[in-house]
């Protein structure tokens, strides 16, 4: 609960900053803010003797997005936050994690024609809370289990991603942009020590057992090298799209798509793509189904998805004139 309290706190410090007199707004009449709070829930039961199957659950998520974007003649600087932390508990298992994100973008804009511009941008990924592999079978080199255990794979921190670059955006409308990256870096953060011994972990940080092998496995580490917390990346190219639109009255579209390409290693891109759906059903109210494709060789060989559906009970605030 520590996590929906940090968000609520967040949210109020949030809120504050809109609650200005009539004069203060007209002084920062370039800046244009908005944000948005709110709760998704989600549940499902069955009886003991529903013969079709089924597992009884019930899942509680929370958001907090904020944007501050200012705006005269031709220079620009778009500022963008994203908190999500959700829960859920599904009947004979441990309360379990299923959100969990925290992304601030930020992106200096100077206006070349009227769709192009010049940027430069700052990307933070990570997350609030530990991440496990649920369950886990350690066995020995004879190939007995010799532990099943929860195993920390992530958490705050570990890993991080912070990402810089610089090129040309086109912008032809409001609600589309795509950003081309021909300058760019990249740092993975990594500040848990025990991914780099390839150690099931506790929830306490505690190893547990260490697998049959002292062969170092970089994606146990998401890419940085034994004994090291931090790694460096050099990109040809980060090319970056977003789209956000009301495609029909009450339903709001969202893409947005991310890649980073090196030059260690051109032919592995990491892609990162978010779709959402969310339609409204008042003001307070909406429905929302989201998903999200990784693909990155320095944590897994395999596509990663994530996928999730939620109704929403959410408040607005913005800078506009009444």
């Amino acid at each position: 609960m520590k996590k929906f309290a940090y968000l609520f706190v967040c949210f109020l410090l949030v809120k504050q900053s809109f609650a200005q007199k009539d004069s203060a707004i007209r002084d920062t009449s370039y800046w244009k803010k908005s944000a948005q709070m709110g709760l998704g829930f989600n549940q499902a039961s069955f009886s003991d003797n529903w013969k079709a199957g089924g597992v009884s659950s019930v899942a509680l998520a929370s958001f907090l997005y904020a944007d501050a974007n200012y705006l005269k003649d031709k220079i620009s600087w778009d500022n963008s936050l994203r908190l999500n932390y959700g829960i859920v508990k599904n009947k004979g298992q441990s309360l379990r994690k299923n959100q969990d994100r925290i992304l601030f973008d930020s992106k200096f804009g100077y206006k070349l024609s009227k769709n192009w511009n010049l940027f430069a941008s700052l990307n933070f990924l990570t997350q609030f809370d530990a991440g496990f592999e649920y369950e886990r079978q350690f066995k020995d080199n004879a190939g007995n289990v010799v532990a099943i255990r929860d195993n920390l794979i992530s958490k705050f921190f570990a890993p991080a991603f912070l990402t810089e670059a610089a090129g040309l955006e086109y912008k032809p409308v409001n609600y589309f942009w795509v950003r081309f990256g021909v300058a760019s870096m990249r740092q993975t953060f990594v500040f848990e020590p025990e991914f780099n011994n390839n150690r099931a972990i506790d929830a306490n940080g505690n190893g547990i057992i260490n697998e049959p092998t002292d062969t170092f496995d970089p994606k146990v580490n998401y890419g940085v090298a034994e004994g090291k917390s931090i790694r460096n990346e050099v990109g040809i190219l980060t090319l970056e799209a977003d789209f956000n639109k009301e495609v029909f009255k009450n339903i709001v579209f969202q893409a947005h798509f991310w890649s980073f390409t090196t030059y260690e290693n051109p032919l592995a891109t990491d892609v990162r793509s978010e779709l959402a759906i969310i339609a409204k059903v008042n003001k307070y109210v909406n429905v929302k189904l989201g998903a999200i494709i990784l693909y990155d060789q320095d944590q897994d060989l395999k596509t990663q998805y994530a996928q999730n559906f939620t109704l929403n009970f959410a408040m607005n605030w913005d800078n506009k004139k009444k």
